[in-house]
């Protein structure tokens, strides 16, 4: 029924529902299932329709920086989607970059993990490690 990644709905003993998403442990509750499935969306940062209110990012970008934003944006994000996740750059300043992680990677134990092993070896395969020699995580 639902349409989230990595997220779990079930009835409770109460006979209200609740969505699990699983990586993040967030719960959502409602008294139906496409209730708890609506307010995990916006739990998520999601919109009605499943897709992230958070803004592109690439647009506030030029050079180098851009390219890097597109790259969280486009191939980072399709990766992280399978646990309702996405990317996005705050800022590259002296072959940093400041991410935010989203949606389900936001809060999440293995983010930053995810971050070290799997975004920052992907920008630096990707742009080298003399234009990404580290990256930040960016909390709210």
């Amino acid at each position: 029924m639902s349409d989230l990644n990595s997220v779990v709905i079930s009835k409770k003993v109460d006979g209200s529902w609740q969505a699990h998403h699983v990586p993040s442990g967030k719960y959502a509750f409602g008294e139906s299932a496409a209730e708890a499935q609506e307010e995990m969306k916006k739990t998520l940062g999601m919109d009605t329709t499943g897709k992230f209110d958070a803004p592109l990012s690439s647009t506030e970008f030029t050079g180098v920086a851009k390219e890097i934003a597109e790259f969280l944006e486009g191939q980072v994000s399709e990766m992280l989607k399978f646990h309702s996740g996405f990317a996005r750059l705050v800022s590259y300043e002296d072959a940093i970059a400041h991410i935010r992680l989203g949606g389900g990677c936001q809060g999440c134990p293995s983010s930053l993990f995810t971050l070290s092993n799997g975004v920052k070896t992907q920008l630096q395969e990707k742009f080298g490690e003399d234009v990404v020699a580290d990256i930040m995580p960016v909390h709210d």
